[in-house]
């Protein structure tokens, strides 16, 4: 049932709110042990990270179910942070023989979809 509510709209100090960062997030995080290294190990890959920004709230953000908010919205600053915290965390599970060919992307949402 849709309540015609933005899911950004709410208590952004609530851990449920996709804009929370907790005090241990941080650009540097290793969200997964594995790096992807190609085509060979992306599959398990891709589900070991799904399954982490999804820990983290943060997997609508990577594919693009929630949306970056308009440039006047009282949450555009921390939509900032927490697109360039997904994309460090992102940039931080790839090789970087792939990661230097994608760290000029500044959405997170379009770095998943390259990825």
């Amino acid at each position: 049932m849709t309540t015609g509510t933005s899911p950004l709209e709410g208590d952004i100090n609530s851990p449920n709110h996709p804009l929370y960062l907790h005090q241990s997030d941080h650009p540097g995080l290793i969200l997964i042990s594995k790096k992807l290294t190609g085509s060979e190990n992306y599959s398990s890959w891709r589900r070991s990270i799904m399954i982490a920004l999804n820990a983290k709230n943060k997997l609508k953000i990577v594919t693009g179910e929630i949306t970056e908010p308009a440039a006047n919205s009282n949450v555009k600053a921390l939509w900032d942070r927490i697109n360039d915290m997904i994309i460090s965390w992102l940039l931080n599970t790839i090789t970087d023989q792939i990661g230097n060919s994608l760290s000029f992307i500044n959405l997170a949402a379009a770095l998943w979809k390259e990825l």
